[in-house]
C-alpha cells in the first residue's frame, strides 16, 4: 500500500529519525507534553477519551468538533463545550474510534518500518489529519495541506494558513532553517514548517507528538 500524504516530510535526500519534534539533528528541542495554551476566552470541560463510548459512521458527527493538542487531540461536543481528551499513548482503537466519530472512517492506513524511532503506522483522513502509532498505541499526528485541513486547528485556532505572527501570539516560537524548510517549536508542543520566516509567513504543515520524518 502506497504511504499517506501525511509523509510530505520524508524526502528522499534525508535520513529517518526519531522524532518528538523537529528532532535533535536540527536542535529543535524533544518534545515535553506541556498542556495547550490556549485564550482565556476558550473554556472546555475535558474527559478522557474512554470515559464515554464513542460511535463512528462513514462521514462522523456534525455535533462534534476535533480539536489539534500538543498532548493529543480533543473531541469536543459543539452544544455542551465538554470535549474528550485523546491523549497521546492511548490505545490504538479507542483514539482512531474518537476521532472516526468526528470525521468519520479513515481513507488510508499505512506502514514504516524504517523510522527512528521504530516501526510506525499512519492512519488518514481525507481532510489532511494523520494519527501516528506505535505499538497498537497513539503516538503522534500530523496534518497536511488538504481541501478541509484549515478546520484542524487547535482551541485558540493555530492550524495550515495562520501566521508565524498568529503562532507568536499563543506561543514562544523558535525557528530555524533545517533540511525540512522553515521549521518552527512552538513551546516544545507544536511542531511544523513556515512557508518563511517573516511575520506574515504561513504554517503549511503541523504535527506534534512522536513524527517519523526523513532528513
Amino acid at each position: 500500500m502506497l504511504l499517506p500524504l501525511n509523509l510530505f516530510l520524508m524526502l528522499p535526500m534525508m535520513a529517518c529519525s526519531d522524532e518528538n519534534s523537529g528532532g535533535a539533528d536540527n536542535d529543535i528541542p524533544e518534545l515535553s507534553q506541556q498542556p495547550l495554551e490556549r485564550s482565556d476566552s476558550t473554556s472546555v470541560e475535558r474527559e478522557s477519551a474512554t470515559d464515554g463510548a464513542v460511535e463512528a459512521s462513514a462521514e462522523g458527527s456534525a455535533d462534534l468538533v476535533l480539536a489539534l493538542s500538543g498532548e493529543g487531540l480533543l473531541v469536543i461536543e459543539e452544544q455542551s463545550g465538554k470535549a474528550r481528551s485523546i491523549s497521546f499513548d492511548t490505545d490504538l482503537a479507542t483514539a482512531q474510534a474518537a476521532v472516526s466519530a468526528t470525521l468519520g472512517q479513515p481513507t488510508e492506513i499505512a506502514q514504516e518500518n524504517e523510522c527512528g524511532a521504530g516501526p510506525m503506522s499512519f492512519i488518514s483522513w481525507p481532510n489532511g489529519l494523520t494519527m501516528n502509532a506505535m505499538q497498537n498505541q497513539f503516538v503522534g499526528w500530523s496534518v497536511r495541506p488538504e481541501a478541509e485541513s484549515a478546520n484542524l486547528t487547535t482551541v485558540d485556532g493555530i492550524g495550515l494558513g495562520k501566521t508565524l505572527t498568529d503562532l507568536e501570539a499563543s506561543y514562544r516560537v523558535d525557528v530555524i532553517e533545517s533540511s525540512l524548510g522553515t521549521e518552527f517549536n512552538a513551546s516544545d508542543s507544536l511542531f511544523g514548517l513556515l512557508s518563511n520566516n517573516q511575520p506574515k509567513g504561513v504554517i503549511t504543515h503541523l504535527w506534534s507528538g512522536i513524527a517519523c520524518n526523513f532528513r
